[in-house]
């Protein structure tokens, strides 16, 4: 695979402790084994692309505000495993419709987070315009996500 700072902007995003892009309510194995990964593809994609945020202070606390800010967009209609009552209930209401137009524009304003994110980094002096997965592998980063169907389902 081919990563562009953009990808690394969304790695950086994703690796935050409180996002929860890409992990799975019902299989909180696999969530933690995820999380473990996106960690280690956002530090492999840092050192690949030559980004040090300890060199950048003031753009690394901006790029870390911005993850954070980005973790935090939800909708009411948000973390619910099985809805089917809340729906059947709220289904001839305007509340529904309200919910779809929240998601709507949290998904904007997750796009402009990706937006400042891709700015910062390359505001900090990335040294090369892409990296692969070999590149990562070198590095001693497995860029291979976990299977889901690996992990058993929490009740």
């Amino acid at each position: 695979m081919d990563y562009t700072r953009r990808d690394l902007a969304q790695a950086v995003l994703d690796a935050h402790p409180d996002s929860k892009r890409g992990l799975d309510i019902f299989r909180g194995g696999f969530s933690d084994a995820m999380k473990a990964h996106q960690e280690r593809v956002r530090d492999g994609l840092l050192k690949a692309f030559g980004v040090d945020l300890e060199a950048e202070p003031v753009l690394a606390f901006m790029l870390s505000k911005t993850a954070r800010t980005n973790a935090v967009i939800t909708s009411p209609g948000d973390g619910f495993g099985e809805a089917g009552l809340i729906v059947q209930r709220l289904e001839h209401t305007g509340v529904l419709s309200r919910i779809g137009d929240i998601r709507k524009l949290n998904e904007q304003s997750r796009e402009a987070h990706l937006d400042i994110a891709d700015e910062l980094i390359g505001l900090m002096g990335p040294t090369v315009d892409t990296v692969t997965s070999a590149d990562l592998l070198a590095l001693g980063v497995d860029d291979t996500p976990p299977n889901s169907s690996d992990y058993e389902i929490d009740y």
